[in-house]
């Protein structure tokens, strides 16, 4: 089903609504692809910035804010099984010793003679970018948030529950990268969805529905209303189902049956880490536990 909508936004009033979504258009990634253009500027910390919060020990000790375990439980040169423990100041035996809310993960320990990470996962050649990620602790939410930094092949987290879909995201499964063009308002008349294919079989296919659609199956079998020939997806991917109170919805899987690879959401921007979530960077999978 190609888009049905009349007078649908065009990619180029999309990019012209911010230089930062510019970059996420020029996507054309594969897995062990970067998601990111060639030549692209990583995303840049101004470490002099100061946070508002107090830091953690001026006021409250760290051990009573929660804490935060990831689990390695994929890689291709990190022993399976190997737990990063973070608290609210950062990685516990870091090697940038900051103390500073902040957890870099990254394939490179130095630039211009300085420490940039505080854990080094060593598979460039597998897509982890030289400073990958970053895990930081807001104090006075007392959560734990994940973000791409633009280097490397992409941060993902894995799409477990329900997810409320946004304008801007980007959905991955298999070889296929599908952006959020609209996802309408619930305080608008205009509810409808617009999702366009970046990457993959469909790639710059655009599809639209409507919130009185059936429950929209993206998969291999026949009833899916966006239909792949692709062994590597699963028979019922994922679906999209609009609510009234919670607007568009994406699930893995169909009802309790998850996907055979999953289903993953691009973290270009802060994404709350929840317990027992999964994530990947490069080659490497991070499994979270909260205390």
């Amino acid at each position: 089903m190609r888009c049905c909508c009349e007078n649908p936004a065009t990619e180029e009033e999309k990019i012209e609504k911010s230089s930062k979504n510019s970059k996420r258009d020029s996507i054309i990634s594969k897995p062990h692809i970067s998601i990111y253009p060639p030549n692209a500027e990583p995303k840049h910390i101004d470490e002099n910035i100061v946070i508002a919060a107090p830091m953690p020990n001026q006021e409250k000790n760290s051990i009573e804010y929660p804490r935060l375990n990831l689990k390695i439980i994929e890689s291709s040169i990190v022993p399976i099984g190997t737990i990063l423990k973070i608290n609210a100041t950062g990685l516990e035996g870091s090697k940038r010793s900051k103390n500073d809310y902040k957890t870099y993960i990254g394939s490179q320990l130095m630039d211009n003679g300085e420490v940039i990470n505080d854990y080094l996962i060593e598979e460039e050649a597998q897509g982890m970018g030289r400073q990958h990620l970053l895990i930081k602790f807001n104090p006075s939410t007392s959560k734990y948030m994940i973000s791409d930094l633009g280097d490397g092949t992409g941060t993902f987290v894995k799409v477990g529950t329900e997810l409320a879909l946004k304008e801007g995201f980007i959905v991955s499964f298999g070889n296929s990268h599908m952006k959020v063009i609209s996802s309408g308002s619930l305080n608008s008349l205009d509810k409808k969805i617009v999702i366009k294919f970046l990457e993959g079989p469909k790639i710059n296919e655009e599809y639209c529905f409507q919130p009185n659609d059936d429950i929209i199956l993206i998969g291999r079998m026949a009833d899916c209303r966006i239909r792949f020939d692709d062994s590597n997806l699963s028979r019922y991917q994922c679906n999209i189902s609009y609510h009234q109170e919670k607007g568009w919805m994406l699930k893995d899987g169909i009802g309790d049956k998850k996907s055979t690879n999953g289903t993953w959401l691009f973290v270009e921007n802060e994404f709350e880490i929840h317990d027992k979530l999964v994530f990947k960077a490069g080659k490497t999978l991070f499994e979270s536990h909260i205390e």
